[in-house]
């Protein structure tokens, strides 16, 4: 049996000459170099939640600032384990883990076995093969540790290393979830990852920059599980096939351009508490472009505008002003609603009418309210056209609000980064026209009550938050399409 010298210590025989020559291959890789070392934090850190690599966003850290400018920052390190293994067919397959649907973030995402290194790690090595035996039971001797890519940046400067290991004897490894944090182990043939089969992407935007999030499906063949393997994950496997099949992916892959500031200040954080904050957040929103959107006249439908009205908390927070629909109205009754309604023939435009529902439903004066820019418009199953308007609250002081008592039965407010994270949030499944897509449930609890924010108010807010603190949100959004018809040109004719 061959055997190789494997870079976590000692000798392992290899199964076929094929895995024999593959460790080879990758062992002479070298990664681009990255001159970041150890150190403390020296500059603010957004932290990934509990230690574990789940990210929307992630780049090769070779192409990004911060290999050139290594003494401005100062990640998190984090490492994660490729382990590639020979199928039964032959194939090169990866282990990947779906995490706990009980996890309070990222719940039931694929990601790969992996977290934050400890005190204790000596190396990236050993972060990603100790996180692979407390995850699934991987005992690291089973392992032949090959080569070490580039380091991976996720959106929340949290440095991921990619540590490519070749599982020499698959029968000796028994997978053993741990059941706090995996809820399954499956493996998946590693050359999906750069064919243009069974993928979708979304162009999403970051830092003023458009980037494309790919999305991987795949069905297991004998239990006919489904999984979706997409984000940073996606990544650092479209980065590992392309090296072991020496070849680019079959498709554009259209990395995020890293763009971060030396430090978060007044200039970059919307929450910071500072005079300039409002300021700075109609500058920032009045550069924002909507996409073009198709002439929907002449398609039979109605038109109607909400208002998402921000003003800065006394915690220097950005915040949100929602509603509690009245429980006495015949659709929608108790439910949390933006300030809006119908568009009537005498409002002028979108924002006249957002405008006007406002004052109507709260009592908020159209003067006390600066109109920053209107949003694209959202298409309903109900053949309706809604327009986000933005506007600010720059003087709280001011607004008394009053609430209709025929259309609302109570006035809250919320922060505006909570439908971002992945906190106090679930997801409900749905399909329409044979497109399966995701409705987000918010869970907040106000001085006067408790309230739930769903459908397509939380997914206008998710969209002016991503526009607002300029990334998007930390879990999977999957919007309905028919959400884009009015954009697309796609509305149905009646």
């Amino acid at each position: 049996m061959a055997s190789s010298r494997s870079l976590n210590g000692g000798s392992l025989p290899f199964s076929s000459q094929r895995l024999l020559a593959l460790a080879q291959q990758l062992s002479r890789y070298k990664p681009p170099p990255c001159s970041l070392d150890d150190g403390d934090e020296q500059e603010r850190i957004i932290e990934e939640t509990a230690g574990k690599v789940v990210s929307q966003v992630g780049v090769q850290e070779s192409v990004t600032p911060i290999a050139q400018n290594p003494e401005k920052f100062k990640p998190k390190r984090a490492a994660v384990l490729i382990c590639l293994f020979e199928g039964d067919a032959g194939d090169l397959r990866v282990i990947l883990t779906k995490r706990s649907s009980r996890l309070t973030t990222h719940s039931g995402e694929v990601s790969l076995p992996g977290g934050k290194a400890e005190e204790g790690d000596k190396d990236d090595i050993e972060t990603a093969t100790r996180e692979a035996k407390e995850e699934i039971g991987l005992d690291p001797s089973l392992v032949n540790i090959v080569t070490v890519l580039e380091p991976f940046l996720s959106k929340h400067l949290l440095r991921v290393v990619p540590v490519i290991g070749i599982l020499t004897d698959k029968k000796a490894f028994k997978p053993t979830p741990n059941a706090a944090e995996v809820d399954e182990v499956f493996d998946a043939p590693l050359e999906m990852f750069i064919k243009d089969k069974n993928r979708t992407e979304e162009e999403r935007e970051w830092m003023g920059e458009k980037y494309l999030l790919h999305f991987f499906e795949y069905e297991t063949e004998k239990e006919k599980k489904k999984y979706i393997i997409w984000g940073l994950t996606a990544g650092v496997l479209i980065r590992a096939a392309s090296l072991v099949y020496q070849q680019p992916p079959a498709f554009l892959e259209q990395n995020p351009k890293f763009k971060f500031p030396k430090i978060v200040d007044r200039n970059t954080d919307p929450n910071h508490g500072s005079d300039d904050v409002v300021e700075n957040l109609v500058q920032r929103l009045r550069l924002y472009k909507p996409t073009p959107v198709s002439d929907e006249t002449q398609f039979s439908v109605k038109r109607a505008a909400v208002l998402v009205c921000i003003f800065q908390g006394n915690n220097g927070d950005l915040r949100v002003i929602l509603t509690k629909r009245s429980s006495s109205l015949s659709s929608h009754s108790g439910e949390v609603a933006l300030p809006g309604g119908k568009q009537e023939e005498t409002d002028i435009d979108d924002i006249q009418t957002a405008l006007r529902e406002a004052k109507e439903e709260i009592g908020l004066e159209p003067s006390l309210v600066n109109v920053v820019t209107v949003l694209e418009p959202v298409f309903t199953k109900h053949r309706m056209i809604v327009v986000p308007v933005v506007g600010i609250l720059s003087d709280t002081k001011v607004f008394d609000p009053c609430p209709c008592a025929d259309e609302v039965e109570a006035i809250f407010d919320a922060p505006l980064d909570m439908f971002l994270k992945d906190e106090n949030r679930w997801a409900e499944e749905k399909e329409w026209k044979g497109e399966k897509y995701l409705l987000h449930y918010f869970d907040y609890e106000a001085e006067n009550g408790k309230y739930l924010i769903w459908a397509l108010t939380a997914g206008v807010l998710i969209r002016v938050a991503s526009i607002v603190y300029q990334r998007p949100p930390a879990f999977l959004e999957l919007r309905p399409r028919f959400w884009d018809m009015a954009i697309t040109g796609d509305i149905p004719k009646l």
